[in-house]
């Protein structure tokens, strides 16, 4: 069997990085979470910013007529990353697309990009065993009072909100239950 080429099922390939952008936008969990920047034609890094945090305890009262003289400084920090490849490949051939009735290359298109949906996420959620605070240990039940004090941690740390509690399958399945 050979395997497809643009002279032989046009329109194919087109078809099934569709189906799997558009699977993997449907998918994915993590990824509307993040601040996504876009790397420079020919670059293998990309930059950005990373701005000081400020406390509400910086915002002072005034009255009018008077001059707030209290100068608040916030200054950047360079932080970067370097672009990695992630790789999946699945093979249509002529063959299967044309003897077949049934959307080949469409649903290898769902499939692919359902696998790369999950890979993500699975990268994105493995980030937060680096952070330094917890609000309950291991075995423990998970409690609305958890999430509540999840929430009073992040407001603490000055994380920038909006806050999002993402919730596996398989934390869910392996927890206690109370």
């Amino acid at each position: 069997m050979a395997e497809t080429d643009t002279g032989v099922a046009v329109g194919g390939l087109d078809k099934v990085i569709g189906d799997a952008i558009i699977a993997f936008n449907e998918v994915n969990v993590m990824y509307p979470l993040v601040n996504a920047k876009q790397c420079p034609p020919g670059a293998i890094t990309v930059q950005w910013p990373e701005y000081t945090a400020i406390a509400s305890s910086s915002v002072g009262a005034g009255t009018d007529g008077t001059d707030y003289s209290t100068v608040t400084s916030v200054t950047t920090t360079a932080r970067s990353a370097t672009v990695s490849e992630h790789v999946i490949r699945a093979d249509v051939t002529d063959l299967a697309v044309m003897g077949n009735a049934d959307d080949i290359a469409g649903n290898t298109g769902a499939i692919l990009g359902n696998a790369v949906g999950a890979k993500l996420d699975a990268d994105l959620s493995a980030l937060g065993t680096g952070f330094s605070q917890t609000e309950c240990g291991a075995g423990t039940a998970l409690t609305l009072d958890h999430i509540f004090g999840s929430l009073r941690q992040l407001r603490a740390a000055n994380a920038p909100a909006p806050y999002n509690l993402v919730m596996s399958d398989k934390g869910m399945l392996d927890a206690p239950c109370a």
